[in-house]
């Protein structure tokens, strides 16, 4: 995909991400989290129009059918396009699960949920949970005996599938958190929250700075995710041009130096954050002291750097066999 087009996507995403924060804050009925879209607001719709008479009753139970056997109309997809496979049989069964999170999406009181108020979340992440468990599968089954082309084409599109997933942690779930302790803050109702350090907390609006400051931060890894994803993406086209080239080699030296550089950066913001709310600490009514261990991160940019060595020395080589001949 095109720069200008992923560019587009994430941002469409992000803007979906901030309405449906800022939603869930004002109108928590039938916004309850990020993780039951779109479940939860078609329950909602078929729900209003079920209850609007026997037309729309009937409508609704048109629709219910409907939107719960998209998984089989995409079966016989695959299968009049012969690109069926073993593993998409699941579809049926998510099928039955879409009407199982359907009915109780539009009667979330019938279903017996231990803790009030977790039913659509729930039901959304054990849907969620099997449809990513069926693609992961497919997809390892396609690349299993796929061509390189194929290959090339199956991480690109991985890579864009990850930028999304960083846009909805940075706008989605980061932002309606830090709404959510914003609120919190604002009410007062429970006195000082504090996670990870007590302190006598005074002033909300210093509260308020240092909430902004931690989302910031806590973000800030992420952002660094989608550069490295964008370069990435950049490098495996220039492999598939010219994997011996210049550019190629260079690219892969630039991920490696800021894989390197991200990962010093969101350190020490970690350090400094930490060391603010210590230094601030009597006038805040929160804190979230943060500790994080980028073990991942570590490997992924000694990783990167391995390659990058690999690839020089590949380059050197094809030079020198060149020069022979």
């Amino acid at each position: 995909m095109k720069r200008k087009g992923m560019t587009g996507i994430l941002t469409a995403e992000a803007a979906v991400c901030i309405v449906f924060s800022l939603a869930q804050v004002n109108a928590s009925g039938a916004f309850s989290g990020l993780s039951a879209f779109p479940f939860e607001q078609t329950g909602y719709a078929l729900r209003v129009l079920s209850l609007s008479g026997s037309v729309g009753n009937a409508v609704a139970i048109l629709l219910y059918m409907g939107l719960s056997l998209l998984p089989c109309l995409v079966w016989l997809i695959l299968k009049k396009k012969g690109k069926l496979l073993g593993i998409d049989h699941v579809l049926y069964g998510l099928s039955i699960l879409l009407f199982i999170v359907h009915y109780y999406m539009i009667n979330p009181g019938l279903f017996p949920a231990p803790v009030p108020g977790t039913v659509k979340w729930m039901l959304s992440c054990m849907l969620y949970s099997a449809l990513s468990g069926y693609l992961v599968i497919r997809v390892l089954l396609v690349c299993r005996r796929a061509q390189p082309e194929t290959l090339h084409s199956v991480l690109q599109k991985l890579l864009v599938f990850l930028n999304m997933v960083f846009v909805y942690l940075i706008f989605g779930q980061g932002l309606g958190t830090l709404l959510k302790a914003v609120q919190n803050v604002g009410s007062m109702d429970s006195g000082p929250v504090m996670r990870g350090f007590a302190s006598g907390a005074q002033s909300p609006g210093m509260t308020y700075l240092f909430l902004g400051l931690g989302y910031l931060v806590n973000l800030l890894p992420y952002v660094f995710d989608m550069g490295i994803v964008f370069l990435a993406g950049r490098m495996l086209t220039a492999l598939k041009t010219d994997r011996y080239g210049d550019v190629s080699v260079d690219l892969t030296n630039r991920l490696a130096g800021f894989c390197a550089k991200a990962l010093g950066i969101t350190v020490a913001a970690d350090v400094g954050f930490n060391l603010l709310q210590v230094l601030f600490c009597s006038s805040l009514t929160q804190m979230d002291l943060v500790l994080h261990v980028p073990v991942i991160s570590i490997i992924f940019v000694l990783a990167a750097l391995l390659f990058a060595r690999y690839l020089q020395e590949d380059q050197k080589l094809k030079r020198e066999h060149d020069l022979i001949i």
